[in-house]
């Protein structure tokens, strides 16, 4: 007799059929899946509790990461520190939105497989997936990587963890949605900007007067205020100073800006 097909496997089918073929999914899905694969709700706190309680070798590291891209991140950042609150060890980290360097990401994951090699049963939680990566590959080596340690990755927002086959099939699915949300939001920008461009609509920010420029090369070079001062002057951004420096080929030194 087949295993039962749950609510979420069937909704996944629906999803995954249009990209990835209707026999492979259900194959899969027949042949992997398990409830178990979906965290209930507060399990994952209560689990932390217990192991502790019962004085087990056990290590929670959690990660939280907002983006300039993100909408109200600064609520964002809350919302996952208060969630991740349980952890032993909590690193944050705040990027751009192009930048691919996630040094903290790289910290928490290097502490988790020293604790892992140590013998000590090691959790990596997150807030949600795409707090990892948007990149369905790049969450793919991740996986991989703690599952070859031994180390369990558990979402508290998508209630999933990667303790089972289904689990990992489950997370690299949401990665998936993750990239073409990104990808989608992207094309959607530059159909904006395109659009406004045929439109007549002028982009970007307005240009700086010859003397206003002039003034900046004038008083950077005098050295006797800084870039922030200079901008305080002015009334422009110092992003607007280092753009005219660079375009100009002047030679700028940081420790000139406070």
């Amino acid at each position: 007799m087949g295993k039962r097909i749950y609510n979420h496997e069937k909704l996944l089918i629906v999803f995954a059929t249009q990209k990835l073929g209707l026999l492979f999914c259900l194959k899969f899905l027949l042949q992997y899946s398990h409830p178990a694969t979906i965290v209930r709700k507060g399990e994952i706190l209560a689990n932390h509790r217990k192991n502790k309680l019962e004085n087990n070798k056990t290590i929670t590291i959690g990660y939280a990461r907002v983006s300039s891209t993100d909408n109200r991140q600064e609520l964002g950042l809350s919302v996952q520190k208060e969630a991740l609150d349980f952890c032993d060890k909590l690193y944050i980290e705040k990027d751009s939105g192009g930048n691919q360097e996630r040094p903290k990401l790289d910290k928490a994951l290097e502490l988790a497989k020293n604790y892992a090699k140590q013998g000590i049963k090691t959790n990596f939680v997150v807030y949600k997936l795409d707090r990892l990566t948007r990149k369905m590959f790049h969450l793919s080596a991740i996986i991989e990587d703690l599952t070859k340690h031994g180390i369990h990755l558990q979402s508290i927002h998508e209630n999933i963890e990667t303790d089972s086959l289904t689990g990992k099939f489950f997370c690299l699915m949401l990665g998936y949605v993750a990239e073409w949300e990104l990808q989608a939001i992207s094309e959607r920008t530059k159909d904006g900007l395109r659009k406004a461009k045929e439109k007549g609509v002028k982009l970007g920010n307005k240009g700086i007067a010859k003397d206003k420029e002039k003034q900046i090369i004038a008083q950077y070079q005098q050295k006797e205020m800084s870039v922030r001062n200079i901008a305080n002057q002015l009334n422009i951004s110092t992003a607007t100073i280092y753009n005219v420096l660079r375009r100009n080929s002047i030679q700028i030194n940081r420790k000139n800006h406070l």
